[in-house]
């Protein structure tokens, strides 16, 4: 990811490179994050400073691949840094597309909104595949599963 590409980022998200410069160090991103929550120890961090700093990104950073813009480390943020933006830009300006974000895609392009035990199905064989059902437990504290229904029209 070039200088070039950092423009777009920041186009993208509507920061600008400074805007980074208030990121305290204090990793509470990292510590909320749900990436973390399967042990895959990525601090949202190290992109924004790399941002910053106009280094460059590498494609195979753990959180390119596995954020699920949850948003709670924007929440935890002191400065409310809205690092799944952040994300999503760098992932399209490196042509990246999760695993989660092509069945999220799906789902939306199926139902119109995001119907989470189809997520959870076409995400299954990665999660299998990879061992990470021993997190399960963790995970249905933040997912509610429901069936899909058909909203009524007003007349």
């Amino acid at each position: 990811m070039n200088k070039k590409d950092h423009e777009k980022v920041f186009e993208h998200t509507g920061y600008k490179r400074e805007d980074f410069s208030v990121c305290l160090g204090c990793k509470i991103c990292a510590s909320v994050c749900t990436a973390n929550d399967l042990a895959l120890n990525v601090n949202p961090q190290d992109i924004l400073i790399s941002l910053f700093m106009g280094e460059e990104i590498n494609a195979d950073h753990g959180l390119l691949r596995s954020c699920t813009n949850c948003y709670r480390c924007t929440y935890a943020c002191p400065w409310n840094i809205r690092i799944p933006e952040v994300i999503r830009a760098v992932r399209e300006s490196l042509a990246i597309e999760s695993t989660f974000e092509k069945a999220f895609k799906g789902s939306l392009k199926i139902w119109g909104r995001v119907y989470e035990p189809y997520i959870f199905l076409r995400v299954g064989t990665l999660l299998v595949k990879e061992g990470y059902l021993k997190y399960m437990p963790k995970w249905t504290e933040y997912m509610s599963f429901h069936l899909p229904h058909k909203v009524k029209k007003n007349p």
